[in-house]
């Protein structure tokens, strides 16, 4: 069967909002009133392959990823996971409930970015609380030149971790964070 590029586009918008609903009621929120998805006209999340210089989809991630995969869209500038189809700018990283990249994972997001996070450590490009997956994070991998902090607290505070790259095991707070800042 051959599926032209408009039923794939409507397919992958449909399966965005689905997964978008799921992941918000799995973090502890509360779904938006809309009925349909923004639409801003970005190009499809990619990341970084491990083992090559080509991107890849957020499709292809959500292909291999493990039961109960979390989604969260995080903008420059603000706290906690916002209301963006799954499919949309770059994914900044992935926290692992397993040490060595293993287990459940939610996948951050940012449904803005073209080209990645800055180099510098000192900008604010988004953050969360972890809802569902709060002392769970036991192992960190971030793409796109972009870093992430892990806190204990619910609003970034508390003890933290400095800024990773890529962890296999956290260490000292390992299942203990609760809250995440990216740059």
């Amino acid at each position: 069967m051959t599926i032209t590029t408009h039923t794939r586009t409507r397919r992958a918008r449909l399966a965005a909002v689905v997964g978008g609903l799921a992941a918000i009621a799995a973090l502890g929120m509360t779904a938006p009133t809309a009925t349909a998805a923004p639409d801003d006209g970005g190009a499809p999340v990619q990341v970084e392959r491990v083992t090559s210089d080509s991107p890849v989809t957020v499709q292809e991630v959500r292909a291999t990823a493990a039961a109960g995969t979390l989604y969260c869209a995080v903008v420059d500038g603000t706290f906690g996971c916002k209301d963006y189809p799954i499919g949309k700018g770059l994914v900044v990283a992935r926290l692992y409930d397993g040490a060595s990249f293993s287990g459940r994972q939610v996948v951050i997001y940012n449904p803005k970015y073209r080209v990645g996070c800055t180099a510098k450590t000192t900008d604010n490009e988004g953050g969360s609380v972890l809802g569902a997956m709060s002392n769970k994070v036991s192992s960190v991998r971030t793409y796109n030149r972009c870093d992430v902090k892990l806190f204990d607290g619910a609003s970034k505070n508390g003890a933290s971790t400095g800024w990773i790259d890529v962890n296999s095991r956290l260490g000292s707070l390992n299942n203990r964070a609760s809250s995440f800042a990216i740059s």
